[in-house]
């Protein structure tokens, strides 16, 4: 497949402007830019006909359904926050052109307010975007739930730190409800938010922008066209605030002038992605493009590319998983939110415990360490995962509890060992999986 705006970041027919980041800011942003002239767009964003575009529960947690009533194919992008109007906030777990028809259509989301009951026929609203390590949770409900807590509690601690009497609305919004977090955290005016408002997100001729942190590229993300891009700009760049407000040590210095090279590079590497079919309707496709360091999503309209957005993964147990699958399939019930044995396990493990035994490697290790103690060493021997993903993993499971560092008793060398909770929890997935 010949990805078009690739090619064209790559050529340079579209522009990069000046680098910008915060003072001590570990993470930077690069503005991208397009000359004119510019062909006449055949869709409008969600943002700009709200009020034309309806939206209703289904009953299912993993679906709601969209009516299109504004006369133009309209763009909902993924991450958009939908916040439920007495039902729970759901989000798009990809992007999706829905065409001018009056009639509902369905559309797959997952859940970003555990505790919310749902509501069927209930309505939505578009409240913004999810930030980008929630965005990249979506298409795996346990993924995101867990997400959403990371996020919401990280964020609370940093108000604390920063605003003690203005945090007060966002302390007693609950963890696990993303669009109030976000409302909230709007509302307390500190050094963030007037950081967040000044980031370069409408220059004229601007279609996108080049997100990064100290680890490289974070996410490239562009539409067609500086109308698309303007009409949900603050949302986008938004989103992207926990990385470029993140603080980094005096003694470090971050190379802005980097860029170029280090995104010719993921570019590169982006064109080489294989693309699977996401969902497609009269008039267009969503393809999702994958690759070892670069996971993608590609809107076309009429054959046309109108949005792309490129980000480094998450880890290699999202590759191929979840979001690639039918909308048929996407739109079925939630196997974590609608079993009684997913809810045995949610409840007494929590969504950070169901979402690390799913990952790969996971219950491999618990496995290895419940026969004895190991040294990091000889766990890479065994071979189940590779050395980056099994150094992820302990450091994951120490975080939850179920590893630590101990001395072996036999000769008085250090090595990882099961916690109780580890051991509870290994018993407890192998009985799931008989």
């Amino acid at each position: 497949m010949v990805y078009l705006m690739i090619d064209r970041l790559l050529s340079g027919e579209y522009k990069l402007g000046e680098p910008w980041k915060l003072p001590r800011a570990a993470g930077f942003l690069v503005p991208l830019l397009r000359d004119a002239p510019y062909d006449e767009r055949g869709y409008v964003l969600l943002q700009e006909v709200e009020g034309k575009v309806e939206f209703r529960d289904t009953g299912s947690i993993s679906a709601v359904e969209v009516k299109n009533k504004s006369g133009f194919n309209v763009f909902i992008r993924k991450g958009t926050m939908l916040k439920g109007q007495g039902t729970q906030s759901r989000s798009p777990v990809n992007g999706i052109i829905v065409e001018p028809f009056n009639k509902y259509v369905p559309i797959p989301v997952n859940c970003i307010h555990a505790s919310h009951g749902i509501s069927t026929g209930a309505g939505f609203e578009a409240e913004g975007v999810a930030p980008q390590s929630i965005y990249q949770s979506l298409g795996h409900q346990s993924s995101t739930w867990a997400s959403i807590n990371r996020y919401t509690s990280k964020l609370k601690r940093s108000m604390r730190e920063r605003a003690p009497i203005p945090e007060a609305r966002l302390m007693d919004v609950a963890e696990d409800n993303l669009v109030e977090t976000e409302v909230a955290a709007k509302e307390v005016t500190d050094v963030v938010e007037d950081a967040l408002s000044k980031i370069p997100g409408d220059l004229v001729n601007q279609i996108g922008v080049v997100v990064f942190d100290l680890q490289g590229i974070v996410a490239v993300e562009l539409f067609d066209h500086p109308d698309s891009w303007h009409a949900f700009s603050k949302s986008i760049v938004r989103s992207y605030g926990e990385i470029l407000t993140e603080e980094v040590s005096e003694l470090i210095e971050v190379r802005t002038d980097k860029a170029v090279e280090f995104l010719k590079t993921f570019l590169q590497k982006a064109k080489n992605a294989k693309s699977n079919l996401i969902t497609e309707n009269n008039v267009s496709k969503i393809w999702r493009l994958i690759q070892e360091d670069v996971d993608g999503e590609v809107a076309e309209l009429e054959g046309k590319e109108i949005h792309v957005i490129l980000s480094r993964p998450r880890g290699d147990e999202m590759m191929g998983e979840g979001v690639d699958m039918q909308l048929q399939e996407l739109i079925s019930p939630s196997p974590y939110a609608e079993t009684e044995e997913a809810e045995d396990l949610l409840e007494i493990e929590g969504p950070d415990m169901q979402e690390f035994i799913q990952k790969k490697g996971s219950f491999n290790l618990l496995e290895q360490l419940a026969r004895t103690p190991q040294r990091f060493s000889e766990l890479v021997q065994e071979r189940f995962v590779s050395r980056r993903t099994l150094s992820t993993r302990i450091k994951e499971a120490e975080e939850l509890g179920l590893v630590q560092k101990g001395i072996r008793k036999t000769n008085g060398s250090p090595a990882y060992t099961l916690t109780d909770t580890g051991e509870e929890v290994k018993k407890k997935s192998e009985e799931k999986v008989k």
